[in-house]
């Protein structure tokens, strides 16, 4: 669990063997980077999904995956959408053109959330993992295998 509101639940990745999630490394990367307007503007994007819900206008779909924000920034962020109260992030990088494919960053970060989504699935068919009774949480096994 990365943070909680009354709203939503924010997961990140986490690597085996990491400390710092995905999310927290994209942060500290892109900041030290000197793109501290857009980790400002991710922030404050991050901020008004926990005040009022993962509604869908708040992101980019791609795929199964989301990215964010939806307003003008030079850096994306990727993640799921499990629901309005849920959401999974994952890191990101600096847009290099008009699609995901154009910059190694971003195209990495939303293959790997596509494989995370697809094992998360998986999980959730073989009743592996599940959501809490009030659907603010994931419960069970929440690590895959890539």
């Amino acid at each position: 669990m990365y943070s909680r509101s009354n709203k939503v639940t924010v997961y990140s990745i986490r690597l085996e063997g990491c400390s710092v999630t995905k999310t927290d490394q994209f942060v500290d990367e892109y900041f030290d980077k000197g793109f501290c307007d857009d980790i400002r503007l991710i922030k404050r994007w991050l901020h008004n999904i926990k005040a009022r819900g993962a509604q869908q206008g708040f992101f980019r779909a791609e795929n199964n995956v989301i990215a964010g924000p939806v307003t003008s920034s030079r850096l994306r962020i990727y993640g799921i959408r499990c629901s309005e109260s849920i959401i999974i992030l994952d890191g990101g990088g600096e847009k290099k053109g008009r699609k995901t494919q154009d910059g190694e960053e971003t195209w990495y970060a939303m293959k790997l959330m596509t494989a995370i989504d697809k094992k998360l699935i998986e999980k959730i068919r073989e009743g592996l993992i599940h959501y809490s009774d009030d659907l603010m949480t994931l419960k069970g096994e929440l690590f895959v295998d890539l």
